[in-house]
């Protein structure tokens, strides 16, 4: 059952994470070039986070069943914060590991159990609209975390910006806290999580992992190489590109609600194309880079309700949305983590960093394919789940 109250709280702790995200975690790329590390380097210690997230949420899995849903992802939001205190010694090899372990144990237990969250208390109907309103806080977050954390790192160096995100991240658990407790199906075991699974989720999800492994988490570092790594012009840059985002996604989800999915689902994927490429030609130049982040950001904008509002429908009618968003992010994890290692033999033969986004373009054809599915793909899905039980 839809509860308005739970649509509020779950929307105020998003904003809060994600101003933590921005504020500070968006930084990260940019703080290892700065600590000496070179684009490939980073681009490897992403992919071993991604690999090592993917193999702890097996531990995840009996963490949320022994403590339910809503503990569970009160619980990632607050490890989450813990992870900055570690981020500050990243220029030592045990300090490194430590905060990959940390990000990569509180994010395996908080991402699943937050999506099915989402999943299952959307209202029908509205889920565009929601997904629209959850863009533009995010988008909120994505103008002012940036620029704070640009003037904080710049002035005042990490060990402020990282403390105030943490306080924030943690904070960020104090909404989910206050939730009634949701029912996201049967909390399935570490064999059982791997059947029954929604394979073409997982084939969108990999591909979705792949593209982010270009867009963002290679060009972050890329935009911070091109501004003559300096944190506030890359703040500036990416509070811009905030703007640009939320107006994307706030056309986009309403769009949606209204049966354009699929039309702007072709948009989307043109301007994706388009974005990639831009990405690729513009490290040369401060303003090219600049204007290529906030048109990529306004794609996205749009980009990321029309996938997500598919997934979450999804979710929902499968019975299972914990299981399904488990084998789904498990696929965004390869994904991504096989990417990033593309990514770095691309800068590595090439010499050239922005070229390291080019890789990451070859999953838009087969999120396109997922989205255009027949809208009848979601209740077979359900089918099977009810007969498989």
């Amino acid at each position: 059952m839809h509860h308005p109250g739970q649509f509020r709280l779950l929307t105020l702790h998003y904003g809060l994470y994600q101003l933590a995200m921005a504020l500070a975690l968006g930084f990260g790329g940019a703080y290892l070039l700065h600590l000496g590390f070179s684009l490939p380097q980073v681009l490897i210690a992403y992919a071993a986070l991604l690999a090592i997230r993917c193999a702890l949420r097996f531990i995840g899995l009996g963490l949320v069943r022994r403590i339910g849903y809503r503990r569970a992802v009160v619980a990632g939001a607050v490890l989450g914060g813990l992870q900055f205190w570690p981020m500050l010694y990243a220029q030592t090899l045990p300090g490194l590991i430590l905060w990959l372990a940390a990000i990569a144990l509180a994010e395996s237990l908080y991402w699943p159990v937050y999506h099915c969250a989402v999943a299952v208390t959307g209202l029908e109907g509205a889920r565009g609209r929601e997904l629209g309103i959850r863009s533009v806080v995010g988008a909120g977050a994505s103008v002012l975390g940036p620029f704070a954390g640009g003037l904080l790192l710049e002035y005042f160096g990490p060990q402020v910006d990282f403390g105030i995100g943490a306080g924030l991240m943690i904070a960020s658990a104090i909404p989910l806290a206050l939730m009634r407790d949701f029912d996201a199906g049967p909390v399935p075991g570490a064999r059982e999580s791997l059947r029954w699974i929604d394979r073409e989720a997982i084939i969108a999800f990999t591909a979705d992992g792949w593209m982010a492994s270009g867009l963002h988490l290679a060009w972050p570092m890329v935009l911070f190489l091109a501004l003559h790594s300096h944190y506030e012009a890359f703040g500036f840059a990416n509070a811009a590109a905030g703007l640009a985002g939320a107006a994307g996604g706030l056309l986009c989800g309403r769009a949606i609600d209204r049966g354009r999915r699929d039309k702007y689902l072709a948009l989307v994927s043109i301007a994706l194309a388009a974005g990639f490429a831009l990405r690729a030609a513009a490290g040369w130049s401060p303003v090219a880079a600049t204007i290529a982040n906030a048109t990529g950001a306004a794609v996205m904008g749009v980009y990321v309700p029309v996938l997500m509002s598919h997934i979450y429908d999804r979710a929902k009618s499968s019975g299972a949305a914990y299981r399904f968003h488990f084998a789904a992010e498990a696929g965004w994890d390869l994904g991504a983590a096989s990417g990033c290692l593309v990514a770095a033999l691309v800068v590595v033969a090439t010499g050239v960093p922005s070229l390291s986004v080019v890789p990451g373009a070859f999953g838009i054809l087969v999120l396109y394919a997922f989205v255009r599915r027949q809208p009848g793909a979601t209740a077979s899905l359900a089918t099977e789940k009810v007969e498989a039980a």
